[in-house]
């Protein structure tokens, strides 16, 4: 791969190879403040937009995460909130339109994964061929994408700017969702913590006094009588 610069960084235009699915021709494109990259594939029998975007647990951001939205599309619309609006979304074989989004881990990808099974991929179209409803790509088809979505997974894990990604998508996820869920968890433990503390200042007020009756009562309970044995007269 081509060497890149953090500062460089606006598109980047490379070549990577899908094994049996031949070369993907990629124009990358970060968004520098929501975090996502928009990688245009052209191959002889996939093109489209496939954004990437880093996956966060809302509770505990990880700014490490190698866990990975791949959106089929450009970001949304205003106004939109459903994956069959993304503009530009990939087709495959001229006539399957991928739709939605597929949850996979970058990881696996970099250490082999390039199946759908090892990848975990759940891989969605909407088309004609589907009735324009949402339904499962065949299973031939869900091989060719998850290829491509391995090698713009790695591509992705190589790039620079990576940290600078995964804080982008973080701060922009924490604006959209806001810090009051965070703050009542904070309130709610508090509460929890309290009432163990009074429950526990409780125990040891009755152990103090349990502690003392069982001192009392031996101090005074009279030990057991000592009996003497006579010494024998020569």
């Amino acid at each position: 791969m081509a060497e890149l610069t953090p500062q460089a960084i606006a598109s980047h235009a490379i070549t990577l190879h899908a094994g049996p699915y031949g070369p993907l021709r990629i124009l990358a494109k970060p968004n520098p403040d929501t975090g996502v990259l928009r990688c245009r594939v052209e191959a002889t029998k996939a093109v489209g937009v496939f954004t990437l975007e880093p996956a966060f647990d809302a509770d505990d951001v990880d700014l490490t995460t190698t866990r990975l939205y791949v959106h089929y599309g450009d970001e949304l619309p205003s106004g939109a909130h459903t994956g069959q609006y993304r503009p530009n979304r990939p087709v495959i074989n001229r006539t399957v339109h991928l739709v939605d989004y597929s949850l996979i881990d970058a990881h696996t990808a970099q250490e082999g994964g390039r199946t759908p099974n090892d990848l975990g991929m759940r891989i969605w179209r909407r088309d004609a061929g589907s009735g324009h409803r949402r339904a499962a790509v065949p299973d031939r088809t869900a091989r060719h994408v998850a290829a491509i979505v391995a090698q713009l997974a790695i591509y992705w894990l190589q790039r620079p700017d990576l940290d600078h990604l995964r804080r982008a998508a973080a701060r922009h996820l924490l604006h959209r969702i806001g810090l009051q869920h965070k703050r009542d968890r904070i309130a709610e433990l508090e509460a929890m913590i309290a009432d163990k503390q009074r429950e526990l200042a409780k125990h040891r007020t009755q152990l103090a006094w349990m502690s003392d009756l069982v001192t009392e009562h031996a101090a005074s309970t009279p030990g057991p009588a000592v009996r003497r044995i006579p010494r024998a007269v020569a």
